[in-house]
């Protein structure tokens, strides 16, 4: 079993969040859950991550986004390739997750992440 670090996950609620519908409560819920998750950590989570280079801000909107290298990075440590379509990563994604028995240390996190995949109870 694998274990994300805190970096990972926030990076990974992201990655679900960048193949979601693009609305206000979308983006809504994923700045509760994050916030509400990290807490006091947040801004210093979100900034780690703008420095690296995985995620930044939109200019009309000021909101953050995963960039290409933060997709490229969820990509490399789920094992999925390159080539899968845009239309089908999540489902990848989910079957990551399940295959690597991969574990989140932030339930909050892992909630809003199993949640727009589908993955039920009954897989835990």
């Amino acid at each position: 079993m694998e274990k994300l670090t805190l970096k990972e996950q926030v990076l990974l609620a992201y990655y679900i969040y960048n193949f979601l519908e693009d609305n206000e409560q979308a983006i809504m819920e994923l700045e509760h859950v994050l916030q509400d998750s990290l807490q006091e950590n947040y801004a210093k989570a979100v900034e780690e991550l703008e420095h690296e280079g995985l995620v930044n801000s939109e200019k009309e909107d000021d909101k953050e986004r995963i960039t290409n290298e933060g997709v490229l990075y969820i990509d490399n440590i789920l094992h999925i390739q390159s080539e899968s379509t845009d239309g089908n990563k999540l489902a990848h994604v989910k079957d990551s997750l399940l295959i690597y028995e991969i574990s989140f240390t932030v339930e909050k996190l892992k909630e809003y992440i199993y949640k727009h995949l589908g993955i039920t109870d009954e897989h835990n």
